[in-house]
């Protein structure tokens, strides 16, 4: 046996160390006085003798901090990655029913058009479907938009008809996900939802009043905080929330007092709430390019954003989980985003754009030159032939980042986004440490 090259060993106060494995998404905490023995058996200097020794030797095994000495962990990776990405498990959609939406926000990189998905295009829909259903295991599907909340009776129809479909060819139709603004999301909508299957729903609120009324405002000009507020609470056992708040230079110290006003109202503690940073992509950051984050600058502020919520009592520190054999669904066989006119896309932040970046669509099986040279730049798009992704330490949680936000560098030569745990890793897992600690002595 070996030490996994994606071991991270994290220096504690105590003297110990923390032990995440990036391709386990293991961690473990190590005491000071058992540090130089875990080391020992980790780089082979010392063979398990007693029955402490060895059961701490079968525990570095099964968090894959200890792998055969003969495994080459790049290459078994990079067989996962492919394998995964061209034979998945789960036949993952994202549909927009409408591209419609009643907000007007400052930071929005979708093209705002009227219409909904109609009975033809919904029947189509389905039919796709069934051509990649029968060879994979599962379904999981995300409503996203526009404002998927205008075309509940879209929604109900397409949930009923992929219900049918599993049932059909003995899959797994996961409960599905909604990404909604929210405002429209009151008990009635979230019963209906949750009626059709879908069970969990993502929203934003971007600060207190002030600073979210003025970034994710109505047509009118109208502030929507309040009304989603009301909505929470309304609807906050109904379904499983996600509180997702847009950070950039601007509103960094306003999330104190969201997570203040959330813990007032009685809805911090059901919900999950996690911060995303604005990116400065196509679209997006027009008029905003000077409070934009790098992803760099992004997971400073984000360590930083943490420490004080802690002292605020606030736990909810994201852990990272394993990328799904690519970075995302984007660069996977059996992936697709719909929007309402039939097209196909392969990202979220395509929805909105036109038909020339598709990548197909539901009413054909052909696909236009167009479409396939769309369709090739993600899915043979390679991380590991870019030596920093395939030599990097976090690979196993990112699988070469964004595979949408990739840039050309000086060369020509296409380069990774990198995520977050890159820059913060060792921050975060600290944080999550405190956490505990602090949670056990409660």
């Amino acid at each position: 046996m070996k030490a996994s090259r994606y071991n991270h060993f994290i220096p504690l106060p105590n003297g110990g160390r923390l032990l995440f494995n990036s391709a386990s998404a293991a961690l473990a905490e190590i005491y000071p006085e058992k540090l130089s023995l875990i080391e020992d058996l980790l780089f082979g200097r010392k063979e398990a003798a007693s029955e402490e020794e060895k059961s701490l030797l079968e525990a570095l095994k099964g968090g894959k901090y200890l792998v055969e000495k003969n495994l080459d962990e790049i290459r078994a990776q990079q067989a996962w990655n492919r394998k995964r990405r061209l034979e998945p498990d789960t036949f993952i959609l994202t549909i927009a029913p409408t591209l419609a939406c009643n907000f007007n926000c400052e930071y929005c990189f979708e093209s705002k058009r009227p219409g909904k998905m109609d009975d033809e295009t919904v029947d189509s829909l389905l039919k796709f479907s069934e051509k990649y259903i029968p060879r994979t295991k599962s379904i999981l599907i995300t409503w996203f938009g526009g404002e998927p909340t205008l075309t509940l009776s879209v929604i109900e129809k397409v949930q009923a008809g992929m219900k049918e479909l599993a049932e059909k060819y003995k899959v797994t139709l996961h409960p599905a996900a909604i990404i909604t603004n929210g405002y429209l999301l009151d008990k009635s909508a979230a019963r209906r939802l949750a009626a059709a299957g879908v069970t969990g729903a993502q929203i934003t609120l971007d600060g207190p009043p002030e600073i979210h009324d003025r970034r994710r405002k109505l047509h009118s000009g109208r502030g929507t905080f309040d009304q989603i507020v009301r909505n929470l609470k309304e609807t906050k056992d109904i379904l499983n929330f996600l509180v997702r708040v847009n950070v950039d230079k601007e509103n960094f110290e306003a999330a104190f007092k969201l997570v203040e006003i959330l813990k007032r109202e009685g809805i911090l503690d059901k919900v999950k709430l996690y911060f995303s940073q604005v990116e400065n992509s196509a679209g997006v950051c027009v008029d905003m390019k000077d409070r934009c984050l790098s992803t760099e600058e992004f997971s400073r502020m984000q360590v930083e954003l943490y420490e004080k919520l802690i002292q605020k009592d606030f736990f909810q520190i994201e852990y990272p989980s394993l990328a799904p054999g690519g970075h995302c669904g984007a660069d996977t066989e059996a992936s697709f985003v719909v929007v309402p006119n039939g097209d196909l896309f392969k990202c979220w932040e395509e929805v909105g754009m036109e038909s020339r970046f598709a990548v197909g669509s539901i009413f054909r099986e052909h696909l236009y030159p167009y479409e396939r040279r769309n369709l090739d730049r993600y899915l043979k798009w390679d991380p590991f032939a870019l030596g920093s992704c395939s030599t990097c330490g976090v690979l196993p949680l990112c699988m070469g980042g964004c595979p949408h936000h990739r840039t050309p560098d000086d060369t020509g030569i296409e380069v990774a986004s990198c995520t977050s745990w890159k820059y913060n890793l060792e921050d975060m897992m600290k944080l999550r440490y405190q956490c505990d600690l602090l949670k056990g002595g409660e």
